[in-house]
């Protein structure tokens, strides 16, 4: 798709440029509504009304937070693929989903104040409910608008050429080990949010709040399982074919030798041809993609391709390609 087609500014527009707009606009308006509202002022709705009360300078703060800042960073995180010239699906989603997320939550937010005003005491306060039905419509509104207002999107993927075989002398073997690992910053982000959470989980031990304690200890630990089998795979090609396998080896993948039809180094992207990174599924593929760049293709015989992202694919894709003539040869 040529690179003039408009995707990248609108994208930026629904993406960003809207949601940062609507969180202004909410900000300001909740700001000019304060002197308005009882303090504390109602800010969680159970079954019965309002259950939860805090200051009400809260609200323009979590308007920011999670009205602003989550929605731009989501809509932001398609910009440099698409920038590269990718297109896809999901590339067109982000923005619009982020443009329905900031305008949910800005009207939820200005409108669990405006329905306080005038009131002195919090608990009076009616029915969260009519708005939250405003917000999730205009949310979908937005949202729609947000879709068809960038171009259509066609899928890119580079084509993807069966490797050479590596040239082995008769009776030669040939093992090639990698690793596929996400990029450094990501990798630390995660670590960093497990690190996190398990100090949690300790400081509520040790304060004696067993309940909120248990909860944390249990995110600690599903942060900690993601981390060891989602971030880092050893990968192996040798005469028995490709296996791929978690560093904590709790996931373990293979392609057996005698069941690959063709091996091939190809450019991947995470976001645009497979909707996001880790294991992923989709219509005639399994991928390992744990960053966007180089990756091993592995089509089987069946058609089905088995894609892992690392450096030095080519390498790898010509000794599998040689493992696998090795293989066929053997059976002839």
């Amino acid at each position: 798709m040529a690179a003039n087609d408009g995707a990248y500014g609108r994208a930026a527009t629904v993406g960003v440029v809207a949601p940062a707009v609507l969180c202004v606009a909410a900000v300001l308006a909740e700001l000019g509504m304060l002197g308005d509202v009882p303090d504390p002022a109602a800010t969680h709705w159970g079954a019965s009304g309002p259950d939860g009360f805090s200051s009400p300078t809260l609200v323009p703060v979590m308007t920011g937070l999670v009205g602003g800042v989550l929605p731009i960073a989501l809509g932001s995180s398609v910009l440099r693929s698409i920038r590269r010239g990718e297109r896809g699906f999901v590339l067109r989603l982000l923005p619009a989903v982020a443009l329905g997320l900031a305008t949910l939550m800005g009207v939820l937010m200005v409108g669990s104040l405006a329905i306080q005003r005038g009131l002195s005491d919090a608990v009076d306060a009616p029915s969260i409910l009519p708005v939250l039905g405003w917000g999730l419509g205009a949310a979908l509104a937005l949202g729609l608008v947000g879709w068809f207002a960038q171009p259509r999107h066609e899928a890119t993927a580079a084509p993807a050429a069966p490797a050479r075989p590596l040239a082995l002398a008769p009776g030669e073997r040939a093992v090639w080990v990698g690793r596929s690992e996400m990029r450094a910053a990501a990798l630390a982000a995660i670590v960093a949010g497990v690190v996190v959470a398990t100090l949690a989980a300790v400081a509520n031990w040790v304060v004696g709040d067993a309940a909120v304690a248990i909860v944390v200890s249990i995110l600690a630990l599903v942060l900690a399982f993601a981390a060891a089998s989602f971030t880092v795979f050893h990968v192996r090609v040798d005469s028995s074919g490709l296996t791929v396998r978690s560093a904590a080896r709790l996931v373990r993948m293979r392609v057996p030798v005698e069941d690959v039809a063709s091996a091939a180094a190809i450019e991947v992207s995470g976001l645009s041809q497979y909707g996001g990174y880790g294991i992923r599924h989709i219509p005639g593929a399994t991928a390992v993609v744990l960053r966007s760049g180089q990756a091993l293709e592995v089509t089987r015989r069946s058609g089905r391709r088995f894609v892992v992202t690392l450096d030095d694919a080519g390498t790898a894709a010509a000794v599998l390609a040689a493992v696998a003539e090795d293989a066929r040869a053997a059976q002839d």
